[in-house]
């Protein structure tokens, strides 16, 4: 919902049925709880000019994670 609300509706139907679309709505679903307990007060001070350097942040992060866990599964299914 939030892509559409974006204007990105063709991206919204294209993963919303998906694991990309799972992986979404638990993101948003426990964004907002990590967001508080993690900033506490400081969160007054997030301002939205960060918004979209952040998101290049956790999309580089995500696909590191990605790699080091598909690398990881490689390495154990080699022979020893």
């Amino acid at each position: 919902m939030i892509l559409a609300l974006a204007g990105q509706e063709d991206l919204a139907c294209e993963w919303m049925h998906g694991e990309m679309g799972e992986f979404l709505e638990e993101f948003f679903t426990s964004l907002p709880v990590h967001l508080q307990r993690t900033l506490g007060c400081r969160i007054e001070k997030l301002r939205p000019r960060w918004a979209n350097g952040t998101s290049q942040i956790v999309a580089r992060m995500l696909a590191k994670h990605i790699d080091d866990f598909v690398g990881r599964d490689i390495a154990m299914s080699l022979p020893r």
